[in-house]
């Protein structure tokens, strides 16, 4: 990223595409504006032309990714990883990362956090890609052999990731997909396209060859008909996206499970599990099922959400997100005022008289909120962009039902009964009980299954 050089663009950061590792920009870049309207970058959009190009460019780095031996290989990725530390503590991305923060309504410092938390991850990207491969190592990867009298093979040569805009962490999904050595098509999306550029410019100073990746921000029609597969976030796909080439992620409604009170480190862990990433990740506890009082589970939450106050995004203790799109928060909060319309109990209102819709410096939020609602209200199952939990009372016998389609179950306490009917579930990805409930998001975990699944087919080649 530079600074622009025409007077109109100002002071703001100029966003390029990429196109491996040639930064791009067009002669007709798009104005980026933050959570108070206030123009905060330019940013390059490819041209269909330029798409092209890039996928052209990703097929013919195929051969250079697959040369590099292991050692040298995840080697690249620890020191793009240390670029980019050196560059947040040095001050360099100070501008980015304020503009990041306005443009995604974060608060500065936690954006900065899930960056740094991604470089963590990079440090270990071998381990976290040896547990999805077929021996445990990251051997597979580089020779489809698994001396198992099957290869393991790309199921295609590109792979094109989704990247959403709700929270920096999730720049560890393309990391793990160009970490497998196939060549990798990011699409931003319009609220961030900071982040990704970050981290390819340290890739590529650091010696990933050229080509290995590629940057398209905001609409990337051409990748969609062009990569031979497909990453997308949540559940609605574009409809020119062939559904045989793709694999959807992170789509959350992340549960817990009271069986009785925790207790008060149990009722502050799972406060904590509700605002990390700003309430923003699909680890979010989204919806608690107890078979005791909801009344009393609701009020013992919210006792605890009252802690994290709405404040400024660039008070260093902000934890609380803003929105961005003036529609996207009136959406929002109708969903939450209807609800309560319909008889639900805002129980953070009653205990702290601050309003669900709160105007703070020209920025828009929604004060952090628990919902004591009934077993069927549409909000259990959902999921929002801000620190939001449903909590309803459930017979014992149903509570596994009450949990199916969920990415995360956490149970409290020991209940072997209620153990083993949220592992049987097949529609709950992932159950965490005892003291790892509040484990949330590891990529050494399977979620959703691992992306190797996807990436890779066993394929018998005979005779060998």
């Amino acid at each position: 990223m530079s600074q622009p050089s025409t007077a109109a663009a100002e002071r703001v950061p100029a966003v390029p595409s990429w196109v491996g590792a040639e930064p791009t920009w067009s002669d007709r870049p798009v104005e980026l504006r933050g959570c108070r309207s206030e123009l905060v970058a330019t940013v390059d959009h490819a041209s269909r032309l330029v798409q092209q190009r890039m996928v052209n460019r990703a097929k013919a780095a195929v051969p250079a990714l697959q040369s590099i031996d292991d050692d040298e290989w995840f080697g690249l990725f620890r020191r793009a990883a240390d670029i980019v530390r050196q560059r947040i503590e040095s001050g360099a991305l100070t501008d980015i990362l304020a503009a990041l923060a306005s443009a995604c309504a974060l608060p500065v410092r936690r954006a900065t956090r899930g960056i740094l938390a991604v470089v963590d991850q990079m440090q270990y990207l071998d381990k976290i890609m040896a547990v999805q491969s077929p021996d445990g190592t990251t051997v597979p990867y580089r020779t489809g052999e698994t001396g198992r009298g099957w290869s393991w093979l790309p199921a295609g040569r590109t792979a094109m990731v989704r990247v959403p805009a709700n929270f920096p962490t999730i720049a560890i999904e393309w990391l793990q997909v160009l970490s497998s050595r196939r060549p990798t098509l990011v699409s931003t999306s319009k609220h961030d396209p900071f982040v990704a550029t970050i981290f390819v410019e340290a890739l590529y100073e650091a010696g990933l060859p050229d080509g290995a990746v590629s940057v398209c921000h905001d609409s990337a029609e051409t990748f969609h008909r062009l990569a031979d597969q497909v990453i997308w976030p949540g559940e609605q796909y574009p409809p020119d996206l062939d559904p045989t080439r793709l694999k959807l992620y992170h789509f959350g409604r992340s549960k817990a499970v009271l069986p009785e009170d925790p207790g008060d480190e149990a009722w502050t862990r799972l406060a904590r599990l509700a605002f990390q990433g700003c309430g923003r990740l699909c680890t979010n506890v989204s919806s608690i099922a107890v078979p005791w009082s909801a009344q009393e589970a609701a009020e013992r939450l919210a006792a605890k959400f009252a802690e994290f106050p709405v404040l400024p995004l660039s008070d260093p203790a902000a934890n609380v997100p803003a929105f961005t799109d003036p529609d996207d928060w009136a959406y929002v909060a109708k969903l939450v005022e209807r609800e309560i319309a319909a008889g639900a109990e805002d129980v953070t209102a009653r205990l702290t008289d601050v309003p669900l819709r709160v105007e703070l410096d020209g920025t828009r939020f929604l004060r952090p909120t628990v919902l004591r609602v009934q077993p069927d209200s549409p909000l259990v199952r959902v999921e929002l962009p801000f620190p939001f939990v449903t909590v309803t009372e459930v017979p014992r016998e149903e509570v596994a039902h009450a949990c199916r389609q969920s990415l995360i179950v956490s149970l409290t306490g020991k209940d072997d009964e209620l153990l083993d009917q949220l592992v049987a579930e097949p529609s709950i990805s992932k159950v965490f009980h005892g003291e790892q409930f509040d484990r949330g998001y590891d990529p050494i975990d399977p979620q959703e299954g691992y992306l190797a699944d996807f990436l890779f087919q066993k394929k018998p080649v005979l005779p060998n």
